[in-house]
């Protein structure tokens, strides 16, 4: 759904817009009405609750995306070229607080969630003989579920920021006068959200829809958090721990048995997804990059990426990359893997998924060659390898309106979350590792004609709590790179400074991002055009 909100707030809904709005919905309206007129009964409210969920749309991972610019730009999974422009400098630490990419996030956000207050109030106004109390609440949760969504990527970004729960009759926050609250109070806002969210929402697999899950396993995201920088509140892993056992035990969620199968149309909502950003194309003008803004080298139409943004860290692609002797000069001699940032191994189906070895304009193979044919995947130049993961057809008509929901939040997520949260206890064991950690490792040997060995891909056998976590951490950036969340874990488990050192002096990288970070950019400022539109606004410590 299309929601275009004028000075006279008019919204045109144009359903279908929304992320794979054809799973939950059988009709394609186009209405153009004010919510006055929409909000008169339920059916009404459905529509209106429906809409919105295009407000999230700004999280996703596209060229302006949260997911992209903060979670996945600047960690240790991707280096960005020489040509990389406004990209590159979020990627060095090299950004000021004129950058527009940081100024449309900021932006994106705010509108986003005005358009979510505004459900919340209308909605909340309804009367008895309008709506059953039970769906106008079963709506509210919705909201609240989408607003913690953006106020989480909001505090977790800028860390003090105006908190806003109200509906203002402007589209851009700068236009009027408004403070920052602290970190905490944000958190408590999110975790207030989204406990009423989990009162309300049914405990299903949503296709798309927020659910009681979603909001539990969000709580858990949000909770441990909580517990690294800037609160520091060890606290919460408790209380992270309780949320994700409940998602663990409601027994809605499961892990799909073949990691590759996750990441097409036909998995995008599978038992493995607790909530994703959702889209519908090609053709529909409601697509998402996923499938051209990751792939091999190579033109879009033969399946390729859609340009030249960025490489896969070759620290992550792997000791069969060739690099690490000493007489390698490719690192000068040696590589940066640290205990929390383990590299793949080519006997991990996540990195024959998710790393692109070959280029499809110089050979005639479909995404499973390019995984699995040993000369086509070993034909590109190792400083060429690329970031994969949503695969593109061969030939391809997606453009950038491709048909992938993205995953928000993954049940293989809160398997991870909750070794971490039992670890931050202290508590955790054996079989914990085994019934979590370990299950993602015997499923990472599955491939199409064989089962790898468990030597190749070992089980985790619990150590320390240092090890622990940094197998935890490092667990994470295999199972979930590319999906936005890297910094946000790097900067939580206090591995960020160490995380962006990379070695890779190849051609395809703009140079080293550590040499250029300082310890106030684990935050990014408040944008320059918004300081001077409110006088209220006082800029992150270092900006």
């Amino acid at each position: 759904m299309i929601i275009k909100k004028t000075s006279k707030i008019l919204i045109a809904f144009l359903i279908v817009l929304t992320f794979s709005c054809k799973k939950f919905l059988e009709e394609e309206p186009s209405v153009f009405a004010s919510p006055d007129q929409i909000l008169v009964d339920a059916s009404g409210a459905e529509l209106y609750t429906v809409g919105n969920y295009a407000q999230i749309k700004v999280l996703a991972s596209d060229f302006d995306g949260w997911l992209l610019l903060w979670g996945t730009i600047g960690t240790d999974e991707i280096v960005i070229p020489n040509w990389g422009a406004s990209i590159r400098s979020i990627y060095l630490h090299s950004f000021t607080t004129s950058n527009n990419l940081i100024l449309n996030v900021w932006r994106n956000l705010y509108r986003s969630i005005n358009r979510i207050n505004s459900g919340i109030e209308r909605i909340d106004a309804m009367n008895s003989e309008q709506i059953d109390e039970d769906l106008k609440n079963k709506y509210i949760g919705e909201h609240k579920f989408l607003r913690a969504m953006l106020y989480f990527s909001l505090v977790s970004t800028w860390e003090n920021i105006p908190l806003i729960l109200e509906e203002s009759k402007s589209e851009d926050i700068g236009n009027f006068e408004v403070s920052q609250s602290s970190a905490k109070e944000v958190y408590n806002q999110i975790i207030e959200d989204l406990l009423f969210a989990e009162s309300v929402l049914d405990e299903v697999q949503g296709q798309g829809r927020a659910t009681k899950g979603a909001a539990q396993a969000l709580l858990g995201k949000v909770y441990l958090q909580m517990t690294g920088y800037p609160l520091n509140e060890t606290d919460k892993y408790g209380l992270a721990a309780n949320k994700l056992e409940s998602v663990i035990n409601s027994g809605v969620y499961d892990l799909v048995s073949y990691y590759p199968d996750l990441f097409t149309v036909d998995y995008e909502q599978s038992e493995e997804i607790v909530f994703s950003i959702g889209a519908a194309g090609p053709g529909l003008n409601q697509g998402s990059n996923l499938g051209t803004l990751f792939g091999p080298q190579g033109q879009t139409i033969n399946g390729g990426a859609a340009g030249n943004n960025w490489f896969i860290n070759l620290e992550l692609a792997g000791p069969d990359s060739g690099f690490g002797g000493v007489a390698d000069n490719f690192f000068n001699g040696g590589r940066n893997n640290y205990d929390f940032a383990q590299s793949y191994t080519e006997d991990d189906i996540r990195s024959r998924n998710n790393v692109a070895k070959h280029n499809v304009n110089q050979c005639d193979c479909s995404p499973e060659d390019g995984m699995f044919n040993t000369s086509h995947r070993n034909q590109g130049n190792k400083a060429a390898w690329k970031p994969w993961k949503w695969h593109n057809i061969k030939p391809s008509n997606w453009g950038s309106d491709t048909p992938i929901d993205q995953p928000y939040i993954r049940y293989a997520d809160v398997l991870l979350m909750y070794a971490e949260a039992l670890n931050g206890e202290n508590v955790f064991s054996q079989a914990d590792a085994d019934a979590t950690v370990n299950l993602l490792r015997a499923r990472a040997r599955i491939f199409p004609d064989e089962i790898k060995a468990d030597s190749l891909l070992p089980n985790l056998i619990v150590g320390s709590q240092e090890f622990n976590f940094n197998e935890i951490l490092s667990e994470r950036r295999k199972e979930l790179c590319l999906e936005g969340w890297r910094r946000n874990d790097l900067i939580r488990f206090g591995k960020y400074f160490e995380g962006i050192n990379s070695s890779q002096n190849t051609w395809s990288n703009s140079g080293n991002p550590q040499g250029q970070f300082s310890s106030h950019e684990i935050r990014w400022p408040i944008p320059f055009n918004e300081m001077e539109l409110n006088s209220n606004l006082i800029q992150n410590t270092g900006y």
